[in-house]
């Protein structure tokens, strides 16, 4: 296995670290589930037809014009992987694996929290399945936005080195117009703060492992050029490490201690924004992207969830969306000439804006067409009156925590169980004592025993069909019986209960006993 293979792999774990440290406890079941369910999906739709939709456009594809002007929209060759189990289609399959997969995550931690499970598995096959496979072709498929510079002479075409902005913006565009669709939140009458880091150093680990996975995929656009993928790996970790500052400066100033998870969220963000030509930018406007990261994971996630009251708690557009586009942007605007890539204020270019336009139609071809394939795809779900989200009593409320079991105390009379067997025979929980004291008819000298169980009512009656068990029921399981307590009457048959200490006599007694026997042993 080539080494630049490992590196790619590392991508959706360090991913999968991240977007968990910001989840709270109570929904980790839910958000593991989400993710093995997406991350399953995505690579058998990219198995079954996502593999052909971007690379087997060689063969047969669905393109106007002919060679060597043909324009590539989709390829249509290679389903079920047919034909390419050579070692150029396991390689191709091999590196942008772990795009879709990332792909994957992003969606399962965006629907994750609310959405049902048919909503997750109609968007991950429309997201990893069709929108990116398509957008691979486009870029790195030999498609249009790929020859934008042979067909019209627009700079190199669309260039992303790292692969990540283009998958950062066709997902974050997916992300936009579902959180678009969901209901604002109420506007909360409190402090406003940051997300909280629930596993900081998951959200460490995380962030790291991303930055590690950098030049897995730079050498793609210049695989003559060993360097090429180290310059990507210095640009991202210098944006990182300003960004990385810039968001725990913030967060030190307003709240007095660092957060863990912004400033982790920073530094992804700064490897999206440097992964379209960080190896081709000034250290200057490196410098500048790292700031601008480290500001959006802090001021930007305020604006779009107390501003906006957008329900991204993923921080979907601060952190994806938004620097996979500003980095698109800076590609056009300040590339150095390296490679034939000449930014519009590059000593090489002479202000011609050729590559930066290259840049703007891919920028806008890719969004457009994420936005419409999801705004398509929730019309025929509400079309077809899909139930998209779960009650809302459901996501966000906490597990239920196991009560004690009820039961039913009547005091003990006095005239045949004395004192000793009334409290053992007692059993309620502390929290009932005070109804003991409030019963409706007081305690008599007259009164009997008895002690009755009551277990929680399950609704399962005898008769009901064995095949109902499988049957899926809203109610919640039923909680586990704890330990009983025995709470201690203050009064045993009209009279005060007491425990008086043994007297005088009889412990002196008790003394002289146990001497006599000791002398008898001796």
């Amino acid at each position: 296995m080539e080494k630049d293979w490992v590196g790619g792999l590392l991508l959706p774990v360090g991913l999968w670290l991240l977007l968990s440290a910001g989840m709270p406890s109570h929904l980790y079941h839910r958000l593991a589930s989400a993710t093995l369910i997406a991350s399953a999906i995505a690579t058998l739709a990219f198995i079954v037809f996502g593999f052909a939709l971007a690379f087997g456009g060689e063969e047969l594809s669905l393109s106007i014009g002919a060679p060597p002007e043909r324009w590539t929209f989709a390829g249509l060759s290679g389903f079920f992987l047919d034909g390419a189990t050579n070692l150029e289609g396991l390689r191709a399959f091999v590196r942008f694996w772990p795009l879709i997969a990332t792909g994957a995550m992003l969606v399962a931690r965006v629907l994750g929290q609310q959405a049902r499970i048919v909503t997750l598995t109609v968007f991950t096959i429309v997201v990893t399945g069709i929108i990116l496979p398509l957008v691979m072709c486009w870029m790195w498929g030999r498609g249009w936005l790929h020859t934008l510079g042979t067909h019209v002479g627009l700079g190199q075409g669309t260039v992303d080195l790292g692969h990540l902005a283009t998958t950062g913006i066709a997902v974050g565009a997916f992300g936009v117009v579902w959180l678009h669709s969901l209901p604002r939140r109420e506007s909360a009458r409190r402090e406003s703060h940051l997300p909280a880091a629930h596993l900081p150093v998951r959200a460490v680990a995380g962030a790291l492992l991303v930055l590690v996975s950098v030049p897995a995929f730079a050498d793609a656009f210049a695989p003559e050029a060993p360097e090429l993928p180290m310059g990507q790996f210095v640009s991202s970790s210098v944006a990182a490490s300003i960004a990385i500052l810039t968001a725990g400066g913030y967060t030190i100033f307003t709240m007095r201690r660092p957060d863990v998870l912004s400033a982790s969220r920073a530094a992804v963000a700064a490897v999206l924004a440097t992964s379209s030509g960080g190896a081709l930018l000034p250290m200057p406007v490196i410098a500048a992207l790292g700031i601008i990261c480290g500001l959006l994971a802090t001021i930007g996630y305020y604006a779009v969830n107390e501003r906006l009251r957008w329900q991204d708690d993923s921080a979907m557009v601060t952190s994806v969306f938004v620097p996979a586009a500003i980095g698109l942007l800076a590609t056009g605007m300040f590339a150095n000439g390296t490679f034939g890539v000449s930014g519009m204020l590059s000593h090489s270019a002479g202000f011609k804006a050729d590559q930066l336009l290259a840049q703007a139609v891919g920028l806008v071809a890719i969004a457009l067409f994420a936005m419409g394939m999801s705004k398509t795809t929730l019309a025929l779900m509400r079309r077809a009156r899909i139930a998209l989200l779960i009650p809302a009593e459901t996501a966000h409320s906490h597990p239920p925590k196991p009560q004690p079991a009820r039961s039913s105390v009547v005091v003990a009379s006095a005239e045949f169980a004395d004192a000793a067997q009334a409290i053992s025979l007692a059993y309620a929980s502390a929290s009932e004592a005070p109804h003991l004291a409030s019963a409706d008819r007081p305690a008599t000298a007259k009164d009997s025993v008895a002690i009755e169980e009551t277990a929680p009512a399950t609704g399962e009656g005898s008769a009901r069909r064995w095949l109902a068990r499988f049957r899926r029921r809203n109610e919640a399981p039923p909680t586990p019986k704890q330990p009983r307590k025995v709470a201690y009457p203050y009064r045993v048959g009209g009279r005060p209960l007491s425990i008086r200490p043994p007297s005088a006599s009889a412990k002196d007694a008790e003394d002289e006993n146990s001497a006599a026997s000791l002398n008898n042993r001796d």
